[in-house]
């Protein structure tokens, strides 16, 4: 048998309850209001590193390193020889590299700096040799006897390299392990 009920009244039916309807017409102005999000955009925000105001301003930005430091600024306004040049055995001249004649005050403050005392010497050239140097190479002699051409060193300050860089090129000349 059937169980026969009662109709339901108006109020048992959501879709025609005033208040019901009401309610849902509010909740959806309430929703039509909020902008739509994209819920991978949400994911994705969680991931996402957004510094505050406050991180930002409590790490200063780190200080600027000191300029590299230049032959000028290290040996004065010359520390290479101007034109050093040599001599065929024909007697026509020809230019050496400049880099290879420190001038004697550059050469000077190696020797001061290094320990050693400056020694001139003929590098590219020997006793008897047709070829003729027409300037003397500024070497520093260390202590253990061991020479380094001061304009070598004085060269390791026209590429720009920071003083710490440069300080193990000039532990390589002093310790013979130079390439």
């Amino acid at each position: 048998m059937a169980h026969i009920t009662a109709p339901l009244s108006r109020a048992h039916y959501p879709q025609t309850n005033p208040q019901i309807v009401a309610k849902r017409h509010a909740a959806k102005a309430v929703t039509d209001s909020q902008p739509t999000s994209d819920p991978a955009a949400d994911f994705r925000a969680l991931f996402t590193f957004h510094p505050s105001a406050g991180s930002v301003a409590a790490s200063p930005a780190p200080p600027a390193p000191p300029p590299a430091p230049t032959p000028e600024s290290a040996f004065g306004a010359s520390p290479f020889v101007t034109d050093p040049m040599g001599r065929n055995p024909n007697g026509t001249l020809f230019s050496y590299n400049p880099i290879y004649f420190a001038t004697a005050d550059a050469a000077a403050q190696v020797a001061r700096v290094l320990g050693g005392k400056v020694v001139e010497t003929n590098e590219f050239t020997s006793i008897g040799s047709p070829f003729v140097q027409q300037q003397p190479n500024q070497m520093v002699q260390m202590p253990d006897g061991r020479m380094i051409n001061a304009g070598l060193v004085a060269a390791f300050y026209t590429h720009g390299y920071p003083q710490s860089y440069i300080n193990g090129l000039i532990a390589q000349q002093i310790n013979g392990t130079n390439a």
